[in-house]
């Protein structure tokens, strides 16, 4: 009799942790939605003005693991684009950093991502200037910027010049107010590249269109959103500009939208409604992306309508595999706490602008990015 109930035990308990085990994993599921449509009931009008000195510069922040980022990406005129980032501090280490990654013409990719000591990295507060061992970011004027990065043998040494001014979104319902968490600015929405990148120690002259932005905030990005869809749009000679960041607190919204022409500023807004749908599955992130996502706008004069269909899925990354944590906690926090990802998304664009009623029709290829915290 002892023996019996000895095996039933043993058979028992086996069974029991699995299925505490299948429940708590269960805790990082999210359900696949059919939609997500962000919209306004009224017109936020942004302002149409760029940053100033004090915004570019490196931010004096306090509260609980505070970041900060500077952003640069580019389209090589010969198929190429690079993504460039310092980090003082990185949001998922705490520590600064730089990061660069070239991708091929087919999106092969090959990325570098150094963390430094806390004195290797210093960054100006009066205006854009940050230093490192890896690179630097240096303002020349008013118009153009200096970037450089060298990281385990590959480097990269940019001039960018403004083609479509910056921006710095300012006013009401979530966008850069002092008592917010989060903080965005463009410094260059769109911008001219001369230099030259070496791969595997060859050097190549490049030219090629890109962008540079500014993030900053006052505690972990988890602890302030969801997740955010953002992207960029270039159709000759308009510059698109798009987010939609879903903050816990539920009375901030940002979905701010931007459209140039050329180097004239015609939106600075903070109400288009942006419609995401079609969304499918990552078979190993268990993390879900759209297929569709649909831009449209109508105030001040300015009519956008544009329609992103997917292309390629071109980046995907558990986010807790760039983190400073060991392998077993990342797998604690992905089985039972969140899976943070990031996906990077090639696409079809279509679409029109409509100005005072004369109305442009816009095609192209486009990237789009989802960041989720949960």
């Amino acid at each position: 009799m002892l023996k019996r109930k000895s095996r039933c035990l043993f058979m028992v308990i086996p069974a029991v942790v699995l299925c505490l085990f299948l429940s708590f994993a269960g805790c990082t599921h999210l359900d696949k939605p059919d939609e997500i449509v962000g919209t306004s009931d009224t017109y936020l009008d942004w302002g149409k003005n760029p940053p100033g000195s004090k915004d570019r510069a490196r931010h004096t922040i306090e509260g609980k693991k505070p970041f900060e980022w500077w952003y640069f990406d580019g389209h090589l005129d010969d198929g190429r684009t690079f993504v460039g980032v310092f980090l003082d501090p990185n949001f998922t280490t705490g520590k600064p950093g730089v990061a660069f990654s070239l991708y091929g013409k087919d999106w092969s990719k090959q990325s570098r991502l150094l963390t430094l000591k806390d004195s290797e990295m210093t960054a100006s507060k009066e205006d854009v200037n940050v230093e490192c061992p890896a690179g630097f970011v240096r303002r020349l004027d008013d118009e153009s910027y200096r970037v450089s990065w060298n990281v385990d043998g590959m480097q990269a040494d940019l001039k960018l010049t403004t083609i479509a001014p910056g921006w710095m979104p300012h006013g009401a319902d979530g966008v850069n107010e002092d008592h917010l968490d989060f903080f965005w600015t463009v410094h260059q929405a769109r911008n001219r590249i001369e230099g030259t990148i070496t791969e595997n120690g060859v050097t190549k002259q490049v030219t090629g269109i890109g962008y540079a932005d500014h993030n900053w905030g006052k505690k972990p990005l988890n602890e302030i959103t969801r997740k955010w869809i953002w992207g960029r749009i270039l159709a000759g000679e308009y510059t698109i500009i798009y987010a939609d960041v879903d903050y816990y607190d539920p009375a901030v919204r940002s979905r701010p939208l931007y459209i140039a022409r050329g180097s004239e500023v015609l939106v600075g807004a903070g109400s288009p409604t942006i419609r995401q749908s079609d969304f499918v599955t990552h078979p190993v992130l268990q993390r879900h992306y759209p297929r569709q996502v649909e831009i449209r706008f109508n105030e001040g004069g300015v009519k956008a309508d544009i329609h992103i269909r997917y292309k390629a899925l071109v980046e995907e990354i558990d986010l807790l595999t760039v983190s400073d944590l060991n392998g077993f906690t990342q797998w604690i926090a992905r089985t039972f706490v969140a899976r943070p990802t990031y996906f990077r998304v090639m696409g079809d664009f279509t679409g029109t602008i409509t100005r005072d009623g004369k109305s442009d029709a816009i095609s192209g290829e486009c990237m789009y990015e989802l960041m989720g915290f949960q």
